[in-house]
């Protein structure tokens, strides 16, 4: 279990992480998601000891690592470049760590040749990592960073620089070897898409600060803030006035849960339905088709919603339609933000 209590940075006299609080559960992986200059590389470099920290906490299973030196501290780091050592061959660049501790050659390379097979690259043990391509050459820095065994694994956005085949692929290696190890993993990315995909959780980091942490189907589902809702993608961001469990908006009125008063509401394009006879009607603006779905931009004096429908229930553009809202995936936000969203 790898935990950070009010972890700080400060750097050239500018706070750089603010108090951050995290905590991973054993053998899970966890994606850090946030903008550029969120401060998700910061905390990787903290924990890994290559970042000092000006207070604060850093556990692995209660045991303080920040005071101990980054070899001591049995966690592997991927950069988003491989940094591979051109001089050395692919099965030496994997047992460098081993090196470093000291292990002997003989150990060092048997070890580094079993880790070949588990990345998909037996019979390259010789070959120079000059001539890897960009997926091989992640891979072995993947192996490089299991070689030394971690406790704890971070990848600091693997898979930014690549293709979006070999994307695919190493994507699939990464959870593959994070489950079969039970190895707990932070994962930076700014890939909402990436981050639901390979999280057992997903925390969201914005102005060095994680603002939600929890399911990747909570935080896209049930935002926290408007803030956090339109950092997510959240298309559909409804704002207007409770009144006994309805939702009264200047086009008509939802059904809702929340206690009366203004209120921001947030809602996926999957769980709008179009039907005859709601209350809330709305203008067809444009419809998109996705290939399994079409996409459908709903429109009124105030308000825009996003449908996801079958293609053959696409209503004509400029039609105007009833728009149901599920009451169970209406959420709620405390409406504590301004200006007006539009």
């Amino acid at each position: 279990m790898l935990e950070c209590r009010a972890v700080t940075v400060n750097a050239e006299q500018a706070l750089i992480l603010p108090a951050v609080d995290l905590s991973l559960q054993r053998g899970t992986l966890t994606a850090l998601l946030g903008p550029s200059g969120a401060g998700k590389t910061t905390l990787l470099r903290a924990v890994a000891g290559l970042q000092a920290i000006s207070s604060g906490q850093i556990t692995i299973d209660a045991q303080r690592i920040d005071a101990l030196p980054a070899h001591r501290r049995r966690v592997g780091l991927v950069f988003q470049q491989p940094r591979l050592l051109p001089h050395l061959s692919v099965v030496e660049n994997i047992a460098f760590p081993l090196r470093l501790a000291g292990v002997g050659r003989r150990d060092r390379l048997a070890q580094a040749r079993g880790l070949l097979d588990e990345i998909g690259l037996a019979g390259l043990a010789q070959r120079s990592v000059r001539g890897l391509s960009s997926g091989e050459q992640q891979r072995v820095a993947l192996a490089r960073a299991l070689c030394a065994q971690p406790r704890v694994l971070l990848l600091d956005e693997p898979l930014s620089a690549l293709d979006p085949v070999r994307r695919d692929e190493l994507r699939g290696l990464i959870t593959r070897v994070q489950r079969e190890r039970e190895l707990t993993t932070l994962l930076v990315t700014h890939d909402r898409g990436e981050a639901a995909q390979l999280g057992d959780t997903l925390a969201v980091m914005l102005e060095g600060r994680i603002v939600q942490h929890g399911a990747p189907r909570e935080l896209f589902e049930r935002p926290s803030s408007g803030v956090l809702a339109r950092f997510l993608g959240v298309r559909n961001l409804l704002r207007g006035d409770v009144r006994d469990g309805q939702l009264h908006l200047a086009e008509g009125m939802v059904a809702i849960d929340a206690p009366d008063g203004p209120v921001l509401a947030a809602i996926g394009p999957e769980h709008v339905r179009l039907t005859a006879d709601a209350p809330l009607r709305l203008r067809v603006h444009s419809a998109v088709y996705l290939g399994s779905v079409v996409r459908v931009e709903l429109r009124g004096p105030t308000t825009t919603i996003e449908a996801h429908v079958e293609p053959d229930d696409t209503p004509p553009a400029g039609a105007t339609v009833g728009v149901e809202l599920s009451r169970a995936r209406l959420w709620p936000i405390p409406d504590h933000e301004q200006p007006a969203l539009r």
